[in-house]
Order: C-alpha cells, then structure tokens, then sequence
C-alpha cells in the first residue's frame, strides 16, 4: 500500500492485491472519494465509483443544552407544581383563619349587643307590669263607685 500526496491537496492510495491486481483510491483534501479503479490482468472494467456517505458521529451542536433545558423543565414542573398548591392552600388557610377571627369579633359584638336590647326591653316590660298594676289598683276603687 502506498499513500501519494496530490497537487490539489489530496491524496491517492494505490493498494496491490495477492491476486495481482491494484485498485487506485482517490481522496479530496476534505477526505471525501473522488474515484476508485481496479486495473491488472485479471481485472475487468469496475463500476463507477459510488460516493461513500460521511457519517458524523457527533451530535448536532446545542442538542445537549437543549435536552437540558427540556428535562429540567419536566423536573421543575413536576416537583414544583404540588410545592406550589400546598403553599397555594396554606395562603389560603391564613386567610380563611383572619377571615373567621374577624367573623367571630362581629358576631360577639353582634351578640353583646343583642344581650343588651333583652336587657333593656326586660327592664321596659317590668316598668309597664308595674305602671299597669299602679292603674288597676287605682282603677278598682273608681270602679266600685260607678257600680
């Protein structure tokens, strides 16, 4: 096997085969097959030459910052979103305990006063109890002398 430099930058290989035939491969600067012949004796007429797909086996460029980005979003959302309710519910919760602690003055306010009205409306009911009684006291003797 023999590997000659070219004017244009590539490269040729000339292989020789036990069978006695060479095969010619000619390769671009960038590696790429520009031609492969078979010549010798026993060699027939090749095929043209089909060009060889360049496999690259390296991933796309941003791909590995991109999967990141992704499955940290997956992450963030899925433990974030029940973290997120429960602090949703304990917001919630405070203020519902306000809320009923503010209910609660209003209706003990609410109740004192009511307390107050049975007070007072029972202090009125005994004061016509006793005006009522004064006036048929009074009211009997009068009626006596009318009969």
């Amino acid at each position: 096997m023999q590997i000659q430099p070219r004017s244009d930058g590539g490269k040729s290989i000339l292989i020789r085969k036990s069978d006695g035939t060479e095969q010619r491969i000619e390769l671009s600067n960038a590696g790429d097959v520009l031609s492969s012949t078979v010549q010798g004796a026993t060699a027939t007429e090749s095929p043209p030459p089909v060009p060889m797909p360049i496999r690259n086996k390296s991933l796309p460029n941003g791909l590995v910052d991109m999967m990141g980005i992704i499955f940290g979003a997956i992450t963030i959302m899925s433990l974030g979103t029940p973290l997120v309710k429960a602090w949703a519910r304990r917001f919630e919760r405070r203020q519902d305990v306000r809320q009923n602690a503010q209910i609660e003055q209003r209706l003990a306010t609410i109740e004192h006063a009511i307390e107050s009205v049975a007070v007072e409306v029972e202090r009125i009911s005994e004061g016509q109890r006793f005006t009522t009684k004064l006036l048929a006291d009074r009211a009997q003797p009068e009626m006596e002398r009318v009969r």
